[in-house]
């Protein structure tokens, strides 16, 4: 097996490892994993687009949007125009989001910490980058390969 392909394989297999210790937290919080990620995304404090987090974190457009829709009318988060935009709107946490996001993410947060010190005490924080520089290689060669049929 070339070198390369044992890299990727090892790698995909950590992100999968990842993703399924992310979803048994996600049970344990007792929130799908699409709402986790929108949670997540808008507990920065800042506004958010729903294109945004659509791209950001890789949540289809029809699965955000019904997720959005529920949560605007339980008053977890408000949507508002944005100057310029005809149909684009910013997502954000209302207080009672502010106090459910909070809950949900203690868990994910406290994990996330010790894994982070843990890692980065071994191999400094320039793991992240090569991660992040790695997704965005990935994802421009996948926008751009033709996938033949066999």
């Amino acid at each position: 097996m070339k070198i390369e392909r044992t890299y990727a394989r090892r790698l995909t297999t950590a992100i999968f490892k990842i993703n399924g210790i992310e979803n048994s937290i996600d049970k344990k919080v007792g929130i799908g994993y699409a709402e986790l990620c929108l949670m997540y995304a808008l507990d920065d404090g800042l506004p958010h687009s729903q294109k945004q987090i659509s791209e950001e974190w890789e949540i289809s457009k029809t699965t955000l949007n019904t997720i959005v829709k529920r949560w605007e009318r339980e008053g977890i988060l408000i949507l508002n125009k944005i100057p310029g935009k005809r149909r684009e709107m910013e997502i954000s946490l209302t207080d009672i989001g502010l106090k459910k996001a909070k809950e949900a993410l203690k868990r994910v947060y406290l994990a996330e910490e010790f894994a982070i010190k843990e890692t980065i005490k071994k191999y400094s924080d320039m793991f992240i980058e090569v991660l992040e520089f790695y997704a965005e290689s990935l994802k421009k060669i996948s926008e751009n390969l033709d996938i033949e049929e066999e």
